[in-house]
């Protein structure tokens, strides 16, 4: 036959039509990896409150600042605690006063007994000065109290969540002035949609500062959601972390292996927002809804709507999907 010839039959009988290419959908265990943004919180935050009405005088630290236990963190004054304050500084002096004249009225009459002074006499002198010096130990308990009240001190080391009251502010009795996020007493929280979660899931947190990663694990899924219907979990750090209250950035984890599908990234359709791959089965070419996952290499993981060995079709795919596109297809007028 000559090329002439060939040529002919060709453009009489048209082009050779090879079927499709197709491989088998393979069986393999992958394990899913879930992400969500996660923060570091307190379990407990602690709130200091003013102990008396006062004026806030200075405030010795700033929001995320860390202190330690015993470390002074605000100055109450005012007009009100200046005056308790120098009434209890009186008394005290006073109190005193009254101490050094019983302790002298005593040993005097220790002194006369019992040639001039009797037993009544020294009974009477060491019962007074008992009773000045319960009186001194009153007022400088009650300065005491007063001087402390005066000075916001941490209980433990914690890092500085709110300021609730700024300097030249009057509080009352009771008013918070600071909150404290104590150290050791964190958790980290992350917001996530999705299936359940198997406790005991390892991974690792991502400080958004660009930190060193944190291995932690899952330790429980909260019943309460949170405000956008979120599930809310608890991850805990597998080795004591340096975190702190505040700390944001993205956890990943993975949960146990399950069985899959894999097949060639090319094979999947995406068509109205959901996801298919051309099946050929007989000879027959049949959309198949898949759920994909993750991707390995250049094959997609596919969770749902695929069994191992089904032949799908991975040249040409979305082609033939298509393929009735033009009998369906009405022009506008």
């Amino acid at each position: 036959m000559t090329r002439w010839h060939a040529l002919l039959l060709l453009a009489l009988t048209g082009p050779v039509v090879a079927g499709p290419v197709t491989l088998p959908a393979r069986a393999v265990n992958y394990r899913p990896e879930s992400r969500a943004w996660a923060s570091v919180e307190s379990t407990a935050p602690l709130v200091l409150h003013a102990a008396t009405a006062a004026r806030i005088m200075r405030l010795q630290v700033a929001p995320g600042q860390v202190v330690a236990a015993g470390q002074a963190l605000a100055n109450l004054g005012g007009p009100q605690l200046d005056g308790e304050l120098a009434a209890a500084r009186a008394q005290l002096q006073a109190a005193q006063q009254a101490v050094a004249s019983a302790r002298r009225a005593a040993d005097s009459v220790q002194r006369t007994y019992p040639l001039t002074s009797n037993r009544q006499t020294l009974a009477a002198a060491q019962s007074a000065l008992g009773t000045a010096l319960s009186r001194q130990a009153a007022a400088r308990a009650t300065l005491g109290t007063l001087q402390a009240q005066a000075i916001l001190s941490s209980p433990v080391a914690a890092t500085v969540g709110s300021i609730a009251a700024a300097p030249g502010t009057d509080v009352q009795a009771g008013a918070p002035v600071l909150t404290l996020l104590p150290q050791g007493q964190l958790w980290l929280r992350a917001e996530c949609f999705g299936n359940a979660h198997p406790v005991g899931s390892v991974g690792r947190f991502m400080p958004a500062d660009d930190g060193a990663s944190i291995a932690v694990k899952l330790v429980a899924e909260l019943p309460a959601r949170a405000a956008d219907g979120a599930q809310v979990l608890n991850f805990a750090p597998v080795d004591p972390a340096g975190w702190q209250a505040g700390d944001t950035g993205e956890v990943r984890w993975a949960g146990h292996a399950r069985p899959a599908i894999a097949v060639p990234a090319q094979a999947l359709i995406l068509d109205a927002g959901r996801w298919y791959v051309l099946t050929d089965v007989g000879n027959k070419l049949a959309a198949q809804v898949v759920t994909p996952g993750p991707t390995r290499g250049d094959d997609v993981v596919i969770t749902a709507g695929l069994k191992p060995g089904m032949p799908v079709v991975v040249r040409d795919a979305y082609l033939l999907f298509h393929r009735h596109f033009a009998a369906q297809y009405t022009p506008p007028d």
